[in-house]
Order: C-alpha cells, then structure tokens, then sequence
C-alpha cells in the first residue's frame, strides 16, 4: 500500500495556508492605508508652511486661501494662482502669550491652522 495525504491533512494545510493569506492581506492593507495616511498629512503640512507669512496674524478667526496671504508675491502663473486659491484653511491667532522667567525680551505668538488635520505653530519675534 502507498503513503498518502488524507482528505484531512490536506483541508488543514488548505486553511492553513488561508490563514496566514489572509492575515498577510490584512497586514498589507493596513501599510497601505498608513501610507496613505502618512502622504496626505506630509503633504498637509507642507501646505500649511504657506500660511504662517506674518500676514495671517491679520485674520484671526477668519478662513482664507493661502493666494490671499501671498498676494504680496504678485504670482503671475495663473495655474499657480488657481492652485493656492484652492488651499485654504481657518485662522485662530494668539498674540503676545505671556512668558515668564526669561530675562530677554522675547513675544511669543501661536497659529492655529484648522483643515483636515488641524496644527498649531508657535512664532517667536524679539
């Protein structure tokens, strides 16, 4: 008589195998989504370096387009101009946050950008 699997060694590896593929899967699809993650907040953030000209501490409570803060630039591509009119995010300024204990004179100010991943800056004049 010749050795062979049986059926019930063979459905066990089957599931084993689906197992571990499905698990693999699940793992897979979770890095894409945390690089996807990853990608759209990078790209948030860079955005956000638009809105932190001097400027934005004028429209304090205010939702505005990074075009209107960089107007001084006089952008004249008009692609480049239609793209920062698209990015816009809410404004929430503190001016002069009180610091204490620190012997030079020194004003902190903070900017709270609000979109789809809010962020806070801090900015500090002499």
């Amino acid at each position: 008589m010749k050795k062979a699997f049986t059926i019930m060694e063979i459905i066990v590896s089957v599931l084993i195998i689906a197992i571990v593929t499905l698990t693999l899967a699940k793992i897979n699809k979770q890095n894409v989504n945390m690089v996807n993650y990853v990608t759209t907040r990078l790209q948030n953030e860079l955005s956000n370096t638009l809105f932190l000209h001097p400027e934005a501490f004028k429209y304090n409570k205010s939702k505005k387009d990074a075009y209107t803060l960089l107007h001084n630039m006089k952008i004249k591509n008009d692609s480049a101009k239609a793209y920062l009119k698209k990015i816009t995010r809410e404004i929430y300024t503190d001016t002069d946050i009180p610091i204490e204990k620190i012997p030079i004179p020194i004003q902190l100010n903070a900017i709270m950008l609000k979109s789809e991943f809010s962020t806070r800056y801090y900015r500090i004049s002499m």
